[in-house]
């Protein structure tokens, strides 16, 4: 299964909004766009996002702000992408936490190779990938592909629930929108319908939880998606 990438782009204006999404998500990325402060903070609460691109114009207010702020809050590369291009508007953007500073107008070549410079580096720089994940009794084991427990017993899952339990498991209890757990059993290409992860996790519960009608592994988030229970490792 490809890596899951996902990158939160703050842009109110339309045109670059959609350049931005049409360029990104050919290659695979799983692009969140947004207009304003405001609703940047409230797809942050929702999602742990890989990259945050931003314009520092905003309708309501500096995107320095945000810049300072998600830097604090995460690891997570910054691009800045806006029309400031002094040298010292550039210094205050990278002084602010930016990672790299992006000036309007760009080819969208530009932004693409920008974006997997800092997506490359950020891979290269973090811990192994983590490849064993505890759920209750059941330990996933991504090398292997199996589903086992205390006892030694392997669960029988199909491909399709392994990929969106791994999914679940690398968001590290944090929501994951149907679309994107769609993203993960349809090897980015969604072809499916967002119903199919309900059916996949409703029998993912028949298999793991032990009252699949009270779940404490896989839990629902109204109109947001599934996470992992935090309890879980």
């Amino acid at each position: 299964m490809p890596v899951m990438i996902d990158i939160l782009v703050v842009e109110d204006d339309d045109a670059i909004r959609y350049l931005c999404e049409t360029v990104l998500k050919k290659n695979h990325a799983y692009i969140t766009c947004v207009a304003s402060l405001h609703e940047a903070a409230a797809a942050l609460e929702k999602t742990h996002f890989d990259l945050l691109i931003i314009d520092l114009n905003l309708p309501d207010g500096d995107g320095l702000s945000l810049v300072k702020q998600f830097s604090i809050d995460s690891t997570a590369p910054i691009l800045i992408m806006t029309g400031r291009d002094t040298p010292l508007q550039r210094f205050e953007g990278l002084e602010a936490g930016a990672t790299d500073y992006l000036v309007k107008p760009f080819h969208p070549g530009e932004l693409l190779h920008r974006v997997e410079t800092l997506l490359a580096s950020k891979l290269a720089c973090k811990a192994p990938e983590k490849n064993l994940f505890q759920l209750g009794e059941w330990m996933l084991n991504r090398s292997s592909r199996t589903l086992s427990n205390t006892a030694g017993n392997t669960l029988d899952i199909t491909q399709g629930e392994f990929d969106l339990l791994v999914a679940l498991a690398c968001a590290q209890g944090h929501v994951v929108s149907r679309n994107k757990l769609l993203d993960a059993i349809t090897l980015g290409e969604s072809n499916g319908h967002p119903r199919t992860v309900d059916v996949l996790i409703s029998r993912l519960r028949k298999k793991l939880e032990p009252t699949p009608r009270q779940p404490r592994y896989i839990i629902t988030v109204p109109k947001l998606g599934y996470r992992l229970s935090s309890t879980l490792s």
